[in-house]
């Protein structure tokens, strides 16, 4: 299973609503069919499987060059979860994201609430202040500005939420377009979805799914990494570089050889790092004008994440595919090269760390959320 099958199955299928601006208040708890499938779970066990026929798997708890890994954590009994965030300054607070909604927990995983259903195709937390959180749900962009109490619709979209970005002056909005019929680009809009703009890649960008949005804190540089949906051959996807806020794209994708799926940059001195589906992760230290490549791609391969507090240090999420056995690396050279530190067996899609660094979780798809302190 790749990360573009958990989503661009379903893009034909949710491409119906249209965009506005404004927030709308939301009217029910996540609809009744996932409200009854969490609580179908919760009362008789997972399932077998996830979505795609993936068999559920849990692992038994752990060691691995330090990091111990304890027994799964399946909000209200769902396995079938790809997205973690973590508020910084109350490490038992979770939002978990995946096929059947956003739990959230506000004691280390023990209850949980349901308060959104529906596919979960982003999720990012704000720290602030004020602390914010946005989750992307099918074409619709919730915010939450109380920690989970309250969510409001801000933005309705043409297609898929796949990535956003809070930047100091606004909100970057990625979507996953499945037609070539339309351009393709990035929404930006104030923090609560107001003044929504649309600025299109340019000529020829076309069906584009933007995975990752990415920011340079040390001069405002913006990154959008993208996959062609239909995979045309030759098979050249963009990766693209903005100086201007957004405003107007330039494709850096130069010898990157297959699309990006995450991408991060280091606040200091806006080195970037971009991590390819399958080929490894790949550097730049002028912002995309040369990649350096992976000294071995057998690292992660879905899901990055940048230590906030060591930006130097990178985890990394790989998927579990035929003889690839999945599981979640550490890179302590900034991404020269990788090591694996558990959870080998299944598909690390989501990553999140504490406000101190201390703890790791992540989120594993038809498997549950793993958490290990940080050695």
């Amino acid at each position: 299973m790749r990360r573009v099958l958990l989503i661009t199955a379903f893009l034909s299928l949710l491409n119906v609503a249209v965009f506005v601006s404004g927030e709308t208040p939301r009217p029910d708890s996540g609809g009744v069919a996932d409200g009854a499938r969490s609580a179908a779970y919760a009362i008789a066990g997972p399932p077998d499987t996830c979505p795609f026929n993936i068999p559920v798997v849990s692992l038994a708890p752990h060691q691995v060059d330090g990091f111990k890994w304890g027994a799964v954590i399946r909000p209200m009994g769902d396995p079938c979860v790809s997205h973690i965030a973590v508020e910084p300054a109350d490490g038992k607070a979770w939002y978990v994201g995946g096929q059947n909604g956003l739990y959230m927990t506000k004691n280390n995983g023990q209850t949980w609430t349901h308060p959104l259903g529906g596919m979960v195709g982003a999720l990012v937390l704000s720290p602030g202040p004020p602390q914010l959180v946005y989750v992307g749900v099918a074409n619709n962009l919730y915010l939450s500005r109380d920690k989970g109490k309250n969510w409001n619709v801000i933005a309705k979209f043409k297609q898929r939420v796949v990535s956003v970005l809070v930047t100091p002056n606004g909100l970057r909005v990625g979507l996953g377009w499945s037609t070539h019929a339309q351009p393709s680009g990035v929404f930006s809009s104030n923090l609560g979805g107001g003044f929504l703009t649309f600025h299109a890649f340019g000529a020829g960008h076309t069906g584009l799914i933007v995975w990752t949005l990415a920011r340079a804190a040390n001069d405002g540089t913006l990154y959008a990494g993208t996959e062609i949906f239909d995979h045309p051959q030759p098979y050249h996807p963009p990766f693209f570089r903005s100086t201007d806020n957004g405003v107007t794209w330039t494709n850096v994708a130069g010898t990157l050889p297959w699309h990006v799926i995450a991408a991060d940059v280091r606040p200091g001195d806006g080195f970037v790092y971009a991590l390819t589906e399958g080929a490894g992760l790949f550097r730049s230290s002028n912002k995309g004008g040369t990649w350096q490549p992976p000294v071995n791609p057998a690292g992660p391969s879905v899901s990055l994440l940048m230590d906030p507090k060591m930006p130097t240090r990178l985890f990394g999420g790989r998927v579990k595919s035929g003889l690839v056995t999945g599981g979640i690396f550490v890179s302590n050279d900034a991404g020269q090269s990788f090591k694996p530190i558990g959870l080998a067996g299944v598909t690390v899609g989501g990553l999140a760390v504490n406000g101190m660094s201390t703890r790791l979780f992540a989120a594993a798809y038809a498997s549950g959320v793993y958490v290990s302190p940080i050695p």
